[in-house]
C-alpha cells in the first residue's frame, strides 16, 4: 500500500511538471514582429530599439528570436555596447634643462654607470683612460606633464657641425632628482653632415610609459659637451579617449508613496535595460541620499499562471498522501530586491553649481521601482526629485541562414529554443554588415507564423489530455486504496 501512495505521488508530480514546461518548438503567440533590412553577408548587426521591450514577457531576452522567411530560427546573440577607444597623436616642443659639466660628472661613477650600460667599457677605467676613449658624458633633464598624454616618442633635435656626431643614450626616470631607475635601454643616435643634406637618426621610442615627474637623457658621446648643442626636443603624445555609446534617457510615472515612510515606488512602461538613473532636484532640495530596490520582472498573466500551477500541484500531492507531515511556514520573502545606494546633489556656488554624477548600475529590467529616501526622510511631493532613466540599446548579431527576408519576434508566454550563436565569431563584431531592425508590422504574416501547424497544435493537447488522463488515474487509484483500507477495517473488527 506504501508502495503504491508513493508510485501515485511520483506519478503525478512527474506529470505536473511535464506539463507545465514550456513547448520549446512552438512558435505561436509571438506579440510583436520587427522586419530587419536586407543585407549580403552571411553575419549582420543591428542595434535594438526601445519598441522591442513593451513586447517581451521575460526579462534577458528570453523570449526574443530572430527567424528566416521559413519560420526558422537562426542563431543570433546580444551583447552590451562596448566603449569606443579614439587615439590621437600629437607632437609638441618639450622644456629641457642642462645638468651641471662638472668633472665629476665627466669621469665619476656616473659615467661609469652608464658606460656599464652601454657596454662601451667595464666601469673600472681610470679618468686618463675615458679621455682616451674619446667616450664624453653629459646628460639633460626633461619635466613631465601628464596632461598631455602618454610619451611615446622623442626627437633630438641637434646642431650639426662639419663632422658627423654619435652618441648613445640612456633614458631615466625620478620622482625627485635623486634616485633614477633605467626607463629606455641604451639608444644610439648620429647627426651625419652631407653636402647637400645631413642624415640623421635622432628618434628614441619608448616602449612603456613612466609615471615619474621627472627623465634624464644620458649621453656617452665622441665629443665634449653634447648637451650643448641640443637646439630642441620634440615630444610625440598619444591621448586615449574612451568614448560610451550614446545614453538614451526616458522619463517614467511620477513616485507614488508607499505605506512606509520614506518609501515611494515608480512603475515603467516597459523592461528596457536600464544602466544610469539621474536626479534633477527640487528647487528647495539640494541632497538626496537612500537605496534603490525593484521587483524581479515576469509578465502578470505568466505569474499568475504559474502560480496557480504550483499552488494547484501542491494541494493534489497533498491530498494524495495520507496524514501528510505538516512542515512549519517557511518565512516569507520580500519581493523587493536591492540593487543600489545613491547620494544626489546639487550645490549653489559663487562660482555657479556643483552636481553629483549619474548613479551607474549594471543594466537592469524591471517594470517596478523603489526609492528609499533617507535624507530627507519625510519628504513630501513637492520635495522629490525628477527621475530620469538611461539605457543603451544592444546590438544584437545573428547568422542569415536560410532565405530572408528575416524577423525578430518578442514576447511569447512560452519560452522558444534558441540556436546557439558561435563564440569565436563575436570578436567579429567590428568587421560585420550593418543592417537595421524596422518598425513593427502588424499585418504580417510572420506573426502567426505556426498557427496553422497541426504537428504544434497536437504537442500541446496530447500535454492537456495526458495531465488529465493522469488526474483520472491518481483519482481512480485512491479509490481503490481507500476501498481496500475498507474492507481491510471491517474484516479486523469482525
Amino acid at each position: 500500500m506504501k508502495n503504491m501512495r508513493l508510485f501515485s505521488v511520483f506519478l503525478l508530480g512527474s506529470t505536473i511538471v511535464f506539463t507545465s514546461q514550456v513547448n520549446a518548438n512552438n512558435m505561436n503567440g509571438f506579440q510583436c514582429s520587427f522586419p530587419i533590412s536586407k543585407g549580403q553577408q552571411s553575419i549582420r548587426k543591428f542595434t535594438m530599439i526601445s519598441e522591442v521591450y513593451r513586447c517581451l514577457k521575460y526579462s534577458d531576452h528570453k523570449d526574443l528570436v530572430i527567424v528566416n522567411s521559413e519560420h526558422q530560427i537562426v542563431p543570433f546573440h546580444i551583447s552590451t555596447p562596448s566603449q569606443a577607444v579614439d587615439v590621437s597623436i600629437y607632437k609638441q616642443e618639450i622644456s629641457f634643462y642642462q645638468e651641471p659639466a662638472a668633472s665629476t660628472y665627466k669621469t665619476g661613477d656616473q659615467i661609469r654607470r652608464i658606460a656599464q650600460l652601454t657596454g662601451v667599457a667595464s666601469g673600472s677605467e681610470s679618468d686618463v683612460q675615458w679621455v682616451n676613449k674619446n667616450s664624453y658624458y653629459s646628460s639633460v633633464i626633461i619635466e613631465q606633464n601628464k596632461t598631455k598624454g602618454r610619451l611615446k616618442s622623442i626627437i633630438i633635435n641637434y646642431r650639426t657641425g662639419a663632422d658627423p656626431v654619435s652618441s648613445t643614450v640612456v633614458v631615466e626616470a625620478s620622482s625627485d632628482l635623486q634616485n633614477w631607475s633605467t626607463l629606455l635601454s641604451p639608444q644610439n643616435i648620429f647627426y651625419l653632415p652631407g653636402k647637400h643634406n645631413n642624415m640623421q637618426s635622432n628618434d628614441l621610442k619608448f616602449s612603456s610609459s613612466s609615471d615619474e615627474k621627472y627623465l634624464r637623457l644620458a649621453f656617452l658621446s665622441n665629443i665634449d659637451d653634447f648637451n650643448t648643442n641640443i637646439i630642441g626636443i620634440t615630444g610625440e603624445y598619444e591621448v586615449t579617449k574612451y568614448i560610451d555609446s550614446p545614453m538614451q534617457w526616458f522619463n517614467a510615472d511620477s513616485l507614488r508613496s508607499l505605506d512606509e515612510q520614506g518609501e515611494w515606488s515608480m512603475s515603467l512602461s516597459d523592461i528596457r535595460p536600464v544602466s544610469r538613473i539621474r536626479f534633477t532636484p527640487a528647487s528647495d532640495i539640494a541632497y538626496y541620499q537612500g537605496s534603490i530596490f525593484i521587483k524581479r520582472y515576469l509578465d502578470p498573466v505568466i505569474d499568475s499562471d504559474q502560480h496557480k500551477t504550483r499552488e494547484d500541484a501542491k494541494k493534489k500531492i497533498k491530498h494524495l498522501i495520507k496524514d501528510a507531515v505538516q512542515y512549519p511556514h517557511a518565512q516569507s520573502v520580500s519581493p523587493w530586491q536591492h540593487i543600489s545606494i545613491f547620494a544626489q546633489y546639487k550645490i549653489q556656488t559663487d562660482n555657479g553649481s556643483i552636481k553629483s554624477s549619474d548613479i551607474q548600475l549594471t543594466p537592469i529590467q524591471s517594470k517596478t521601482w523603489k526609492f528609499v529616501f533617507n535624507q530627507p526622510r519625510m519628504a513630501d511631493v513637492s520635495q522629490l526629485p525628477g527621475i530620469e532613466f538611461g539605457w543603451q540599446s544592444p546590438q544584437v548579431i545573428f547568422i542569415a541562414q536560410g532565405a530572408g527576408p528575416f524577423f525578430l519576434l518578442a514576447g511569447n508566454a512560452e519560452l522558444p529554443q534558441k540556436a546557439v550563436f558561435p563564440s569565436h565569431l563575436v570578436a567579429m563584431d567590428e568587421n560585420l554588415e550593418v543592417v537595421d531592425l524596422l518598425p513593427e508590422e502588424k499585418n504580417n504574416d510572420i506573426n502567426v507564423l505556426a498557427s496553422s501547424d497541426e504537428t504544434i497544435d497536437m504537442k500541446y493537447d496530447l500535454k492537456t489530455i495526458l495531465l488529465w488522463l493522469t488526474l483520472f488515474f491518481g483519482v481512480g487509484l485512491m479509490a481503490l486504496m481507500a476501498s481496500q483500507l475498507a474492507r481491510k477495517i471491517k474484516s479486523e473488527n469482525k
